[in-house]
C-alpha cells in the first residue's frame, strides 16, 4: 500500500514537472511567435547597430539585402567597402539613436524613421561621422523581408559630420 501511494506521488511530481516543461516552451513558442514585424525590425536595427560599434563587418552586412541601392549610388559590395573603410580609419564608434519609429507598409515593406548621429575616434580627433547632437539626421531606411528576416535595401538621409568632412 505504501509503495502505491509512493509511485502515486512520483507520477505527480512527474505530470507537475511536464507540464512546467510545457509551458516554458509553449510561452518561448509563441513569443517568437507573436513577435510583430515591426519588431522584429527593430532587431535588425539594433542589431546592425550593434554590429558597427562592434566594428563586425560580417554582422553588419548579415542585416543588408543584396539588392540594396541608395541615393549614392552605393549596392551591397559598394556598402561593404564603405563600412570596410569606415572600420580601418576609425575607432570607438558610438551611434546615438534618439527616436525611431517603423511602419510595416501593405507591400510587405518595413520603413524605420531614426533621428540618429554617430561619433568616432578618427586618427587626430574624436568628433561625429554622421549628423551631430545638436542636429541629429534623420534618416530614412527601407526594408524588405527575404526569406524569413528582414533585410536592408535602401538608407537615405545619412549626412556626413564634421570629421568627414
Amino acid at each position: 500500500m505504501v509503495e502505491r501511494e509512493e509511485e502515486m506521488m512520483g507520477g505527480k511530481k512527474k505530470f507537475i514537472l511536464l507540464l512546467f516543461v510545457v509551458g516554458i516552451f509553449s510561452f518561448i513558442l509563441f513569443k517568437h511567435i507573436l513577435v510583430s514585424d515591426e519588431e522584429r525590425i527593430k532587431r535588425v536595427l539594433f542589431d546592425g547597430k550593434a554590429a558597427i560599434e562592434k566594428e563586425d563587418l560580417l554582422g553588419v552586412m548579415a542585416h543588408i539585402s543584396y539588392h540594396y541601392r541608395d541615393e549614392y549610388g552605393l549596392n551591397y559590395l559598394g556598402a561593404k567597402s564603405l563600412f570596410n573603410w569606415l572600420f580601418q580609419e576609425f575607432d570607438n564608434i558610438a551611434i546615438h539613436v534618439e527616436r525611431i519609429n517603423v511602419e510595416v507598409t501593405a507591400k510587405k515593406k518595413g520603413k524605420a524613421t531614426l533621428h540618429t548621429w554617430a561619433t568616432a575616434r578618427g586618427r587626430d580627433r574624436t568628433g561625429y561621422i554622421v549628423g551631430g547632437a545638436q542636429r541629429p539626421c534623420l534618416v530614412l531606411i527601407t526594408l524588405e523581408k527575404e526569406r524569413r528576416s528582414w533585410r536592408v535595401i535602401k538608407a537615405e538621409g545619412v549626412v556626413p559630420g564634421e570629421i568627414l568632412l
